[in-house]
C-alpha cells in the first residue's frame, strides 16, 4: 500500500525533469510508473466487482503504455520534431493533472477533506428538497426512517463521488496546452465547476432515489439511479463539458487531432 502511494509521486518527479530538461527518457519512465499505478487499480477495481471503472482504467492503462513506449524510443526515431513536442504536451498535462490528484488520492487527510466537503452538500441539498436525511463525518449519509435505517444502510460518499478524476483531467487539458491565459481561464470556468455542480446533483439524484425508493427496493432503486442513469448522465454531462472547452479552447481538440494523426501515419509507415 505504502509503495502504491509513492508510485504516483516518482512519475511526477519524472515528467518535470523531461519537461525541464526535454529529456523524453525521463518522461517514459514517468509514464511506466503511471501504468503500474493503473494495473494496480485495474486489479482492485477487478476485485471489487467494479468491471465498469475497470474497462476505463484498462483502456488508460493501454494509454499510458503507449506513451511510455513513444517517449522510450531512440530520438533518432522520431520523424519530426512536432512529434517530440507533442509528447512533452501530452505529458506536461499528464504531470498537472498528477498534481492535482494523487495528493488527494493518496494523502488520508486531503481525501477525508474532498469527501466530507462533498457529503456535506450533498446531504444539505437533499434537506433542502426534504429528503430526511443527516450525515455523520467524514463520508455517510443516513436516512432520518428509523424503519429504513434499520433494514438498510447508510450512502456513503466515495472519493470517485467527488468528481475529481474528472476535474483534474480538464484542468491538465486546459493548463497542459499552449494558448492565452484569459480562454484558458474561460475554459476552466465552464469545465472544472461545472463538473463539480453537475456532480452534485448526481449525488443528490441517486441519494434520493435510494432513501425515497424511486424505482422499486432500495437496492434496486440504487442500481438503477446509480449504475445506469447515473452513468448516464456523466457521460452525456462530460461530452457537453468537453465540446464547450473545444469551442473556447481550439488548441485542446489540436492536440487530441494530432495525437491521432500521428498513430494514424505510424501505422501506414
Amino acid at each position: 500500500m505504502i509503495l502504491k502511494s509513492i508510485i504516483p509521486f516518482i512519475a511526477i518527479g519524472l515528467f518535470l525533469l523531461a519537461l525541464v530538461f526535454r529529456k523524453r527518457e525521463a518522461g517514459g519512465l514517468g509514464w511506466l510508473f503511471v501504468a503500474v499505478y493503473c494495473a494496480s487499480e485495474v486489479f482492485y477495481y477487478l476485485t471489487e466487482g467494479e468491471y465498469f471503472d475497470a474497462s476505463i482504467s484498462i483502456i488508460f492503462l493501454a494509454f499510458t503504455l503507449l506513451l511510455a513506449a513513444l517517449m522510450l524510443k531512440p530520438t533518432a526515431e522520431v520523424s519530426e520534431k512536432g512529434d517530440e513536442d507533442l509528447f512533452f504536451t501530452i505529458t506536461k498535462i499528464a504531470m498537472i493533472t498528477a498534481v492535482f490528484y494523487f495528493p488527494v488520492s493518496e494523502i488520508p487527510a486531503l481525501e477525508t477533506l474532498i469527501i466530507y466537503v462533498t457529503a456535506k452538500i450533498t446531504a444539505t441539498v437533499l434537506t433542502l428538497f426534504n429528503v430526511g436525511v443527516y450525515m455523520v463525518y467524514p463520508s455517510s449519509i443516513y436516512s432520518t426512517s428509523s424503519s429504513f435505517h434499520a433494514v438498510y444502510k447508510q450512502i456513503e460518499i466515495i472519493l470517485a463521488c467527488t468528481a475529481i478524476q474528472s476535474i483534474v483531467l480538464f484542468i491538465g487539458l486546459v493548463f497542459g496546452v499552449t494558448a492565452p491565459l484569459g480562454r484558458k481561464f474561460k475554459a476552466f470556468l465552464v469545465s472544472v465547476p461545472t463538473i463539480y455542480v453537475l456532480n452534485i446533483v448526481r449525488n443528490v439524484f441517486v441519494s434520493a432515489a435510494y432513501f425515497g425508493q424511486w424505482f422499486g427496493p432500495p437496492l434496486q432503486s440504487f442500481h438503477i439511479a446509480h449504475g445506469i442513469i447515473a452513468r448516464i448522465f456523466v457521460m452525456v454531462s462530460l461530452i457537453a463539458v468537453a465540446y464547450a472547452v473545444f469551442v473556447i479552447l481550439p488548441e485542446t481538440l489540436d492536440l487530441i487531432e494530432d495525437f491521432f494523426r500521428f498513430l494514424l501515419r505510424k501505422r501506414h509507415v
